[in-house]
């Protein structure tokens, strides 16, 4: 027999892990980024520009 209680705690597990694995991500992402513009502006003396994230038209498909 199925426990609905244990099902309920391990979702809220997971969704709670979810949470923190994504804000762990997006620092070590922030982190990486500065720290190659740091050894960018070492190297040539001007800090790297800033590229734009290509925006998703809506209704378009991805082909990967």
């Amino acid at each position: 027999m199925k426990n609905p209680m244990m099902s309920l705690w391990l979702s809220t597990a997971n969704r709670a892990a979810g949470w923190w694995m994504g804000h762990a991500a997006n620092a070590m992402r922030r982190q990486q980024r500065a720290a190659l513009a740091g050894m960018t502006k070492a190297a040539t003396g001007t800090k790297p520009k800033r590229r734009r994230a290509a925006r998703k038209r809506p209704g378009s498909t991805s082909r990967t």
